[in-house]
């Protein structure tokens, strides 16, 4: 049986009207720093520009709790800055304008720490084994078959955390979780890395959780939650980082510079429902499927153009791990 396909490919031109750029606007502000801004065109969908046009002659105008606090400073390259360092509560307001776009604006909140914050910690150190390494003896080519030899010895640690806090009943809240393991050696950082899976019933992957529902962990790079299912609560996420410590006797492994401090960070983020909901169509824009998915469409909340104004406030304790 012989199955010939024909396929053909009609293009079809575009007869609308070219959209006019607008102003978008970006700013994820924290309560520990001041407050930067990026400003950039919007680009029509058919274009062939593969950057999006940066903004220098803005004037991004800062409110706080409805009064005019200051004009941000223009850095260069689309990037505004203040002097400006916001408190919990504040209401913050910016409006943008520029020669040649329509002005555009946004309001957001900075919400209150959670409540009762607290993290304890416990350490368990593995049993020490040889470390074994194969590799090919012999140069110019010549090499022989791999040969098994210990290297030096290798354990691990073993730490457990357990973050308590108090979530308030009066209105509904939002919530990230940072936790970011850095090593330094001979001043520079040589890993960064981020816990992307937490097994706890807020992420919805709770293999036991509140209805019996039996769920497989999955990688979450934004780590956000609500408190609908902690609504007037104190709730404990728990979670396990396991610390590899190799130590070499072999000169061909000792050239690796030794590790000067090696730290974690856990970072609890009380975040606005912007922040929030900008997160969220980020997490779905990295599951979907450019084939086979719907377009995802990016949160914002800039009246007038795109972008998002979202707010946080950070507790975070650094947790210095041994060698």
């Amino acid at each position: 049986m012989l199955c010939i396909l024909l396929s053909c490919e009609t293009e079809i031109p575009f007869n609308g009207p070219e959209t006019k750029p607008v102003l978008v606007v970006n700013c994820l502000a924290c309560t520990d720093s001041v407050i930067q801004v990026t400003v950039t065109a919007s680009r029509f969908f058919l274009s062939n520009e593969t950057v999006f046009k940066n903004v220098t002659n803005a004037t991004v105008a800062l409110y706080v709790n409805g009064i005019f606090t200051e004009n941000l400073i223009n850095n260069g390259l689309g990037l505004y800055q203040s002097t400006f360092i916001p408190a919990e509560g504040d209401v913050v307001k910016l409006y943008v304008s520029a020669t040649g776009y329509e002005p555009v604006w946004a309001e957001d909140g900075f919400p209150w720490m959670a409540a009762g914050f607290q993290i304890d910690s416990t350490i368990t150190k593995t049993d020490t084994i040889p470390l074994v390494n194969g590799y090919y003896y012999g140069g110019g080519g010549d090499f022989t078959y791999p040969t098994l030899d210990t290297v030096g010895t290798t354990y691990s640690y073993i730490h457990e955390y357990k973050l308590q806090f108090s979530n308030p009943a009066e209105f509904a809240n939002y919530y990230r979780l940072v936790v970011h393991q850095q090593v330094v050696a001979n001043g520079y950082i040589i890993e960064n890395t981020y816990m992307n899976s937490f097994d706890d019933i807020v992420f919805g992957t709770k293999k036991n959780n509140l209805d019996g529902i039996f769920t497989e962990s999955k990688i979450d790079y934004y780590n956000v939650f609500s408190d609908e299912l902690i609504d007037g609560k104190t709730h404990t996420i728990s979670f396990t980082f396991t610390q590899p410590i190799n130590t070499y006797t072999d000169t061909l492994f000792k050239s690796y510079a030794p590790v000067a401090e090696r730290s974690l960070t856990i970072n609890l983020q009380t975040i606005s429902k912007s922040y929030y909901l900008y997160l969220l169509s980020l997490k779905a824009l990295d599951s979907s499927d450019p084939f086979m998915s719907e377009p995802v469409q990016i949160y914002t909340n800039i009246f007038d153009g795109f972008g998002v104004l979202g707010t946080r406030t950070n507790q975070l304790r650094k947790f210095i791990l041994p060698e």
